[in-house]
């Protein structure tokens, strides 16, 4: 036993006196008989320690000379003493039929001459001044005000600047969180102080703790609350201090934008005066129509349709210079009356607003071609000092307009066709295409409008009957008229869609030897390249693409795909941000951003990016990520009820079927996971027969075949995409989970070494829950630390 227990110790805020027989509390003095003194002071020098019951008999009583039952009542006297609880012990453990452990270290007096208890009737010494603050809850009044205080600080600095608040209301907060603290401090220290004395409690030792943290909370909030109101106050008097916004001139502001070239104009949508629906289609097809003939302008770079129509009409100058980076930009307005048109039509500078041309036109509907030829050569020729002195006058462009009304059911398919991609707006869209071929059979333009609608419904309806149907329209725009640019572009996308990928790419080269400046046909190319396994030549024709069309989003964000597909996913996210920065309104870039983000390991900047997408615009594929976000973070039941709403909205698209089953398998709702797999598979089986060639279905069908237990046509379809996906780590990493199903871990470590050599994130493959089986294998855990920093 240590003989300096014998002096005294203490026991938290109780004083144990052996020599006395006494323990001291805040209620008074308890005096034990000397047996009890023994078995406490045996626990004391074993403190966390079991001390079983024959040691305190043979200790206390002597060998053979106490009795469980003497033994048992002197640890009662001994929690009587120290008031503790043997369901709820603070002091003294009991473990059945084994013996006691104190729980408690003790501290001997000799230590800490002043007690700590204080107005004890044993004529106990005064606190000192660490022990006052401490039984005060100073200590722990000022600790608690510190974490409170620093996370309303991070709050402020983190949602008070996405909620667009006041620069001054981040500051506000830091001055009254720091002004309150030695507020909190003095509310703590004189909050028990009555009677002229410190009276710290008068209660058992754990309604003790309790009081001490209820007095921490109010000194807290008091404290904040009364620092706010004065700060409050005191900014409206004198005011708190304001950091000075940076003298930056446009040149530094628009440094990491792209360069705005002479030879750069864009198109703006025209102004419908009168509203009706029929001024509005001459309007869109003037616009169109203008653009179209412009880019093919030797020389001159003329921004897209897409890009130039996401700016509202009579937009401010600053705006498209901004946004489109152009030198020069077209806008106007369509007015009409009866069988009268009016057009007037602007050529402005972007960088001054300045006119350069202006010129109304009162003509007879019949004449709207006219119009639109007079406007094309009037604005290329006031800008032959941007270009090169042999350009081609665009009168001598071939021409093949149809009949007025045939065009203008025409251009309904178009603007049909470009609506949000559903059943509804393609039915409206081949209706108005149908009735322009009424009036003119012959019409090449609405042929290939046709096949470019049913290329995009097929993937909505999961019906081939499309396919055929798109098929025997470009075939007949391609018989009328081979030389249309737009006739090629639709066979293009027709041949990407079912595999024939030499094809397409003939066909888009054909449409840009037409018209070098699409940006359609550029993206067209470029993904089918993606899709042949030629990266250099993809990369290549997007940035064209962007080079020709430097506001376009629909370019930047198709390079992005291009480099995600690669496994280069910080500069996808790289080419989405730009997507987003030209764009903020734009749902597929804030979705991509989302994406690109979750496999470079940013899960916080993705859910920031997906909540952004679907705060604009709900769409399956934002939800999917989101989903697939849950997912990897353990969060199952949000994965869950996210996968459901995307498949809800697009319920014939197999990879959201797929992985709504991964999420409910790995929940351990294996049941609702079969049907998931079950439907994913018929409809991934249904658009392979479409497009047997597409690697990407190949190796979604491997994955939900070996979920569904099919082994053997799992590696069929992971070895029928390889030769298409050499470079690509999502074949890599298919491979290794299917391997892994089937039993074959060694096999699946090599292809997921494949699988991040490529490019795919070790983060995400660390958070595979596939995969937990792994996190104990060495060689695992050495792929997901390779090529970390040190």
């Amino acid at each position: 036993m240590n003989a300096d227990l014998l002096q005294g110790f203490y026991l938290g805020d109780l004083l144990v006196e052996p020599p006395k027989g006494r323990i001291t509390s805040r209620e008074g003095a308890v005096h034990l008989p000397p047996t009890a003194i023994e078995v406490l002071l045996c626990l004391a020098s074993r403190p966390g320690e079991l001390v079983t019951r024959h040691t305190l008999l043979e200790e206390a009583w002597g060998s053979n000379r106490g009795s469980p039952e003497a033994l048992s009542h002197a640890i009662g006297e001994i929690r009587h003493a120290l008031n503790d609880h043997r369901d709820d012990p603070e002091f003294i453990q009991t473990l059945p039929k084994r013996g006691y452990r104190l729980l408690v270290t003790p501290v001997l007096a000799g230590a800490d001459t002043s007690t700590i208890v204080i107005g004890a009737q044993s004529g106990a010494t005064d606190l000192g001044l660490f022990e006052n603050l401490k039984q005060r809850g100073v200590l722990e009044t000022g600790l608690a005000y510190l974490i409170v205080g620093w996370l309303l600080i991070q709050i402020a600095d983190i949602v008070f600047e996405q909620l667009l608040l006041p620069r001054w209301t981040g500051t506000f907060v830091t001055v009254f969180v720091i002004a309150g603290f030695p507020l909190a401090i003095l509310l703590s220290w004189f909050l028990d102080f009555r009677d002229g004395r410190a009276v710290v409690h008068e209660l058992s030792p754990a309604d003790a703790r309790k009081r001490r943290f209820g007095r921490t909370y109010i000194s807290v909030l008091t404290a904040l609350g009364v620092a706010a109101v004065a700060v409050f106050f005191y900014d409206r008097s004198i005011g708190l201090p304001e950091v000075e916004a940076p003298d930056l001139n446009a040149e530094t502001i628009h440094s990491a934008l792209p360069p705005v070239l002479d030879n750069s104009i864009a198109v703006l949508p025209f102004f419908n005066i009168d509203g009706s629906d029929d001024t509005q289609v001459f309007a869109n097809g003037l616009a169109d129509d203008v653009i179209t003939r412009l880019s093919r302008v030797p020389g001159l770079l003329v921004s897209s349709r897409g890009d130039a129509f996401t700016l509202s009409p009579n937009s401010t100058s600053q705006q498209v210079r901004d946004r489109l980076r152009v030198a020069l930009y077209v806008e106007g307005s369509v007015q009409s009356a009866g069988d009268e048109l009016r057009v007037i039509v602007q050529l402005i500078d972007s960088a001054t607003g300045f006119h350069i041309l202006s010129r109304s036109f009162d003509r007879p509907r019949e004449d709207f071609f006219d119009v639109r030829d007079e406007i094309t050569e009037l604005t290329v020729a006031n800008l032959r000092v941007a270009l090169p002195p042999d350009i081609q006058a665009i009168s001598k462009l071939s021409s093949n307009d149809p009949s007025l009304d045939a065009y203008v059911l025409y251009r309904r398919g178009v603007d049909a066709s470009r609506q949000p991609q559903n059943i509804e707006a393609i039915t409206t869209a081949l209706e108005w295409f149908a009735a322009a071929l009424q009036i003119d059979s012959d019409y090449a333009a609405a042929h290939a409008g046709k096949c470019s609608v049913y290329v995009m419904a097929y993937p909505i309806s999961d019906d081939p009957t499309f396919i055929s149907n798109a098929e025997a329209s470009c075939s007949r725009a391609l018989e009328l008229n081979p030389n249309l640019d737009v006739v090629h572009t639709a066979l293009g996308d027709l041949y990407q869609s079912t595999g024939r990928y030499s094809d397409a790419e003939s066909a888009y080269k054909e449409a840009l030897r037409t018209n070098p400046s699409s940006s359609t046909s550029l993206i067209g190319l470029g993904m089918t390249y993606m899709r042949q396994q030629k990266p250099a030549e993809a990369e290549v024709t997007l940035s064209q693409a962007i080079g020709l069309h430097p506001g376009d989003w629909s370019a930047y964000n198709t390079l992005g795909g291009f480099l995600y597909r690669s496994g280069r996913y910080a500069e996808a996210a790289t080419q989405f941000e730009h997507v987003v920065a030209l764009d903020w309104s734009n749902v597929i870039g804030h979705s991509n951003l989302g994406a690109a983000r979750m496999l470079a390991g940013d899960f916080a900047a993705a859910a920031v990016a997906m909540q952004d997408a679907i705060e604009i615009e709900p769409r399956p594929n934002t939800y999917s990520n989101l989903g697939l976000m849950y997912y990897y973070l353990g969060q199952l039941d949000e994965a869950v009820a996210s996968h459901r709403k995307a498949v809800e909205l697009a319920p014939n698209d197999h990879l959201k079927h797929s992985n709504l089953g991964d999420a409910l398998w790995i929940a351990g709702r294996h049941d609702a996971a079969k049907l998931a797999f079950e439907e994913a598979e018929r409809l991934a089986i249904d658009a392979l027969d479409v497009n047997p060639n597409d690697q990407n279905f190949q190796m979604d069908l491997a994955w939900i075949s070996a979920m569904l237990g099919k082994d053997n046509d799992a590696r069929a379809l992971i070895e029928r995409a390889r030769p298409q996906s050499l470079d690509d780590p999502y074949l890599y990493y298919i491979d290794g989970l299917v391997r892994l199903r089937s039993g074959n871990t060694g096999a699946a470590l090599a292809a997921f070494e494949t699988a991040v050599e490529k490019g795919y994130s070790r983060t995400l493959l660390a958070a595979e829950p596939h995969l937990k089986e792994l996190h104990q294998n060495p060689q695992f855990n050495r792929l997901l630390v390779r090529g970390e920093a040190p």
